[in-house]
């Protein structure tokens, strides 16, 4: 049901009664009423303005929620930071180090220390100059020094690798003048046994030849000896056919 066609109280709905024998009259005209679009208007109003200040309490609540985080995360990095400082102070307080920027100072340690008593001024002890080498235990050295040590260290393995580099190439420059001299030697030596195989193989060709020449020599000899034998043994044979032949004369000039 409408406001417009909603019932007003104290009506009824409803032909009106009818009064037989009774007088028309005049009805009271129905009370006015509020529109409700004010109050509609009115109730979102409230209601946007409550969800605006909802929104900015939870944009409030973020923004402080991330300044916490932020913050907290700040203060962690700072802590860690002061411990890290701290641990630098340990650190560069504890005696090894102490030693050694005292070292880096060129202090050294002293055996046999000397106090001075105030304010008398009084000298307790037997003040002694130090070298530097009486406690080598504690002396650190630097870096730089370190460094310098490392440096000279390697300058020295140099200068060694470069001595035995070079007596390596002395020895082997010896070897080889050494090796060139043997071999020298014995190209020498096997061009005289060369020389003395050509001479003995010379002499041998000329023995060989005086050998056949004297052969021949002596075959020429005994043919000639055989000849003279031949001849001496014609001419025996000769002078005996001629006694034979004289001795049958004889005997015929006799008969």
């Amino acid at each position: 049901m409408s406001a417009s066609l909603a019932p007003v109280p104290g009506t009824r709905e409803g032909p009106a009664p009818q009064h037989r024998g009774a007088a028309l009259r005049a009805v009271d005209p129905a009370p006015a009423r509020l529109s409700r679009a004010p109050f509609l208007l009115v109730l979102i109003v409230v209601f946007g303005l409550g969800m605006a200040g909802l929104l900015m309490l939870n944009t409030t609540l973020q923004n402080q929620a991330f300044s916490s985080r932020g913050l907290n995360r700040q203060a962690t990095e700072l802590a860690y930071t002061q411990a890290g400082l701290e641990n630098q102070i340990d650190v560069l307080s504890a005696p090894p180090e102490l030693a050694r920027r005292a070292s880096a100072l060129g202090m050294r340690p002293n055996p046999y220390p000397a106090l001075l008593e105030l304010p008398s001024g009084k000298v307790i002890g037997d003040p002694r100059p130090v070298s530097g080498l009486e406690v080598p235990s504690m002396v650190i050295n630097t870096p730089a020094e370190v460094a310098a040590e490392r440096a000279a260290t390697q300058v020295r393995a140099q200068v060694k690798a470069k001595i035995a580099a070079e007596k390596l190439a002395a020895a082997a420059r010896k070897a080889e003048e050494r090796a060139a001299a043997q071999k020298k030697a014995a190209a020498g030596k096997t061009a005289a046994t060369g020389k003395k195989a050509a001479t003995g193989k010379k002499a041998a060709t000329a023995e060989t030849a005086l050998t056949g020449k004297n052969k021949a020599v002596q075959q020429k000899v005994a043919a000639q000896k055989v000849a003279a034998q031949k001849v001496a043994a014609q001419k025996k044979a000769a002078q005996k056919k001629a006694a034979q032949k004289t001795a049958a004369q004889g005997t015929g000039g006799q008969g």
